[in-house]
């Protein structure tokens, strides 16, 4: 995995583990609050937001690994994903700025391998910075939609996975 100059240190009080089914309404709540916050810097429209419990079969986190952050026994973020693909990444909006999906995506990244990649909304530059600032690079940005809702999507990947190539298919 690409190094980055970036802080990966836990701050006091704070703990990755892995996700447990007790966790599941904290887990919707951080990502009622992110998703929404997802959807403004990407210039989606407000309609295109489906809550956590209605979103998490079709959007696979239940098929997924996830690790979540905690400050002070407060979940804080999520990271999850499926294979090499990168499902999920939350952080409470409360709690961000801290570093707290830094160490969620590197901790993801250690254990997915050279393959990782994802897809995001082209419009929601923090996220396009902290995947670009753990190695990962712009495949492809090209029309797409949420929920029906117009945008452009944007698949990033890191420079040894075979997502990189921007022809290259999900093999699920």
């Amino acid at each position: 995995m690409p190094s980055t100059s970036h802080q990966i240190t836990p701050e006091p009080g704070e703990t990755l583990r892995p996700y447990l089914p007790n966790d599941w309404p904290e887990v919707c709540r951080v990502h009622d609050l992110a998703r929404v916050q997802e959807l403004t810097f990407g210039g989606v429209y407000p309609q295109a937001f489906r809550p956590m419990r209605s979103a998490a079969d079709a959007e696979e986190f239940f098929v997924s690994e996830t690790l979540v952050a905690c400050v002070a026994g407060a979940l804080a973020g999520f990271v999850s994903w499926n294979g090499s693909y990168i499902t999920w990444l939350y952080v409470d909006p409360a709690f961000q700025r801290r570093g707290i999906g830094r160490r969620l995506l590197h901790a993801a990244l250690e254990r997915i391998g050279p393959e990782a990649w994802t897809n995001l909304i082209a419009g929601n530059l923090p996220a396009l910075k902290l995947y670009c600032d753990a190695g990962m690079e712009v495949v492809w940005t090209r029309p797409g939609d949420v929920e029906g809702h117009a945008c452009q999507g944007m698949r990033v990947a890191l420079p040894t996975s075979r997502m990189r190539d921007p022809a290259a298919r999900r093999v699920q």
